[in-house]
Formats: structure tokens, C-alpha cells, sequence
């Protein structure tokens, strides 16, 4: 029995060797510095390879039949399955068969790993649900600045102001597409959040107070709420940034 269960422990450690070769192997062909002629010699490495682990797998089969009780086999489905290499450790019998127990069976590891996945999302929803109405007030909120300043530098510098508006006709665009798809989430049927545009807390005292939504459990359009509202005083603070960033 013992040199059986030692031609049995050869044979899996010699699977266990060329399934890791394996895996390296694989690991390097995806990276992103690997070179084209290189990519080659590992492609042919890893078809011998797969000639040389189904060669051991008939001869793991063999010694693990001889076992008494009889191991269960292997077969090329589940060496490909095989995600870390601690499955292979389960194979190996010492004084105590581990088989039965609930841990080393793969259906019961991969649902808790599915379970401790699904708690994750659970709190990156509760994370989104917070930056994504944080993303829509910071957007509403920088709106309602520029306007301000743009109107502020109508009469003092009508130049500076056109460059101003030039600009930000360009990051208008680029905030339409956040908005756009930040409707679409809010509109998706599982959504969890809080709809519409928030209240920012005050910083400093520097910071003028920014118009809150009509009505922050609904959607909001930017676009049409800034015209509804007179554009509070911009701060020296701000209007120093955005003349310096015309002057880049």
C-alpha cells in the first residue's frame, strides 16, 4: 500500500510541476512587454507543453485507479479549470482523507467565492450611489461658477470673457456626456440612489453658495435650471483660476 500511495504522490507531483510551467507560461504570454518573436516560443512551448501534462495525467490516472479506495481521476477539462494551485493540494492524501469535507469539494469554494463577491458589489453600489450624485452636483456647481465669472467679465473684459466662453462651450460637451450617462443609471430599474443634483458643503468661507435643485429626488437638467436662477458672485479665488488657465 505505501508504494503504491508513493507512485501515486510521484505522479501528482509530477503533474503539479508541469501544470505551474503551464500556468508561468501563460501568465507571460499575456503580458503587455512581451515581444512578437517571443510570444512564438512560448505558443510552441506551451503545445508540448500540453502533449507532456496529458502524458502525466494517463499516468496519474493509472496509479490513482490502483489506490484502494481509488483516487478519483483527472482529466484535461479539469487541469485547464484549475484556477491557483492549492486544488492540487487536495489531491494529496495523508493519514486523513479530506475529500468529504465540505471546504475541499469546488462547488462549495466557488460559491463562496461568488457570495463574498456579491458582497462586494453590494458596497460599490453604496459607493456609487454616493459619487454618482456627488459627479452631478460637481457638474451643476461648476456651471453655475463659470456663468458667473463669464457674466462678471462681460463689461471688465469682454476678450477674456469670449475665450472663457469658448472654453467652455468645449467642457459643456464633455460634462453632457457624463450627464447623459449618469441619466441612464438613474433611470435603470434596480437603482438605489438618490436621484437629482445635491448641496455641496461649504468649504470655506470664500466659496459663494451654489442654488440647490428644485427638487433633488428627481432628475435635473443643468442646462435648463441655470437660466432659472441668478449666478451668484464668483469668488477672487476662482476667477484668478480660470483667467490663468486662459493665459496657459
Amino acid at each position: 500500500m505505501e508504494a503504491r500511495l508513493g507512485k501515486y504522490r510521484t505522479a501528482l507531483n509530477d503533474l503539479e510541476r508541469l501544470v505551474v510551467m503551464r500556468l508561468f507560461e501563460l501568465s507571460k504570454l499575456s503580458l503587455s512587454g512581451t515581444g512578437y518573436k517571443l510570444r512564438q516560443q512560448i505558443s510552441k512551448a506551451l503545445q508540448r507543453r500540453s502533449e507532456a501534462i496529458r502524458n502525466a495525467i494517463n499516468r496519474y490516472n493509472v496509479q490513482a485507479v490502483a489506490l484502494n479506495p481509488p483516487r478519483p481521476k483527472i482529466s484535461w477539462k479539469d487541469i485547464a479549470d484549475y484556477s491557483f494551485l492549492g486544488e492540487f493540494d487536495l489531491l494529496r492524501h495523508s493519514r486523513t482523507d479530506i475529500r468529504s469535507e465540505d471546504w475541499a469539494k469546488p462547488a462549495h469554494r466557488e460559491a463562496t467565492t461568488k457570495y463574498f463577491k456579491l458582497c462586494r458589489a453590494r458596497e460599490e453600489l453604496t459607493r456609487l450611489n454616493v459619487e454618482i450624485r456627488r459627479l452631478r452636483t460637481a457638474i451643476h456647481d461648476e456651471q453655475a461658477q463659470t456663468i458667473a465669472v463669464i457674466e462678471d467679465l462681460h463689461l471688465s473684459d469682454p476678450k477674456l470673457a469670449q475665450e472663457l466662453r469658448r472654453r467652455w462651450r468645449l467642457r459643456g460637451a464633455i460634462n453632457a456626456v457624463h450627464l447623459h450617462r449618469l441619466d441612464q443609471i438613474e433611470c435603470l430599474t434596480g437603482f438605489s440612489g438618490v436621484r437629482g443634483i445635491g448641496v455641496r458643503l461649504q468649504i470655506n468661507s470664500t466659496t459663494p453658495d451654489i442654488p440647490p435643485a428644485q427638487n433633488p429626488s428627481t432628475n435635473v437638467n443643468i442646462h435648463t435650471e441655470s437660466s432659472k436662477f441668478i449666478p451668484p458672485s464668483p469668488s477672487p479665488d476662482f476667477r484668478t483660476y480660470l483667467s490663468l488657465s486662459c493665459h496657459r
